[in-house]
């Protein structure tokens, strides 16, 4: 096997759930990837980015593989540029004002979370609505570590400010216009997100599980099953898992409520 690491931090985000509970899910993911490859690999999480380090023949394949999947962080403030497009997560979801802040996967020289601009949530989420952050974010089951392709509109010094990048705006879009109801599940892959709708005996409310990132899963509910009720049959099976409910605009005005 040849000799030397390389590494590369990927564009996954691992909730504090996760890594209270152990490596294993994230674990068993990428030893899909590996099979079969001649390599030695190790991961850990950096103020909770993937990173992994892979040693032998196969190591940088088995890392273009990774990165060809997931996409990278950029962990540098000087690597990013205005327009850029990068993968972010939500962080502090409804704690300020002034809009919500995303993080990049900045981690030097220091932390730094870019700013989605409340006047920017309310353009492209809202129809220009005059509602609050919390109300938008409600409104399209944002929560912490929901990810999300965001582009760099402003850089200030250190003060980045980014919007919905086309296929991210587009996304919302499409699941405003079609009328299923969409839980998204943070903090388990999609395995087990398959196991929990089978145990809960959902098979036939949950048309679709959708891959949002590694560890966010979205459950697309058929036309009549509403998501507040597909949550309360799941949500005691999920302990640690957070579970938010995207309601198509005819359900949610009416507030219908059953599974």
């Amino acid at each position: 096997m040849a000799e030397g690491w390389q590494t590369a931090t990927l564009a996954e985000k691992i909730p504090e759930p996760v890594l209270r509970r152990g490596p294993g899910p994230v674990w068993n993911i990428l030893a899909k990837e590996a099979k079969g490859l001649r390599v030695k690999w190790e991961i850990s999480a950096p103020q909770q980015w993937l990173q992994v380090r892979a040693r032998g023949d196969d190591a940088e394949a088995f890392l273009n593989l990774l990165v060809e999947k997931y996409g990278v962080a950029p962990v540098e403030i000087s690597r990013i540029e205005r327009w850029d497009v990068h993968k972010g997560f939500i962080t502090g979801s409804g704690r300020v004002g002034f809009g919500v802040y995303i993080d990049l996967g900045i981690m030097e020289p220091v932390r730094k979370d870019a700013l989605y601009p409340l006047h920017r949530m309310r353009a492209q989420l809202s129809d220009g609505v005059a509602k609050s952050s919390r109300e938008i974010l409600s409104d399209n089951a944002l929560a912490d570590y929901f990810p999300i392709d965001v582009s760099v509109t402003e850089l200030d010094g250190e003060k980045i400010t980014v919007e919905l990048a086309d296929q991210a705006r587009d996304q919302f879009l499409s699941w405003k216009r079609l009328l299923f109801d969409r839980v998204i599940a943070i903090g388990i892959d999609r395995d087990y997100a398959r196991k929990i709708v089978r145990a809960a005996n959902l098979d036939r409310d949950v048309i679709k599980i959708e891959s949002l990132s590694l560890l966010v899963q979205c459950l697309v509910c058929k036309y009549d099953t509403d998501a507040p009720g597909v949550v309360a049959k799941i949500g005691r099976r999920l302990r640690g898992v957070g579970l938010a409910s995207f309601r198509t605009p005819a359900k949610a005005l009416f507030g219908r409520d059953s599974a």
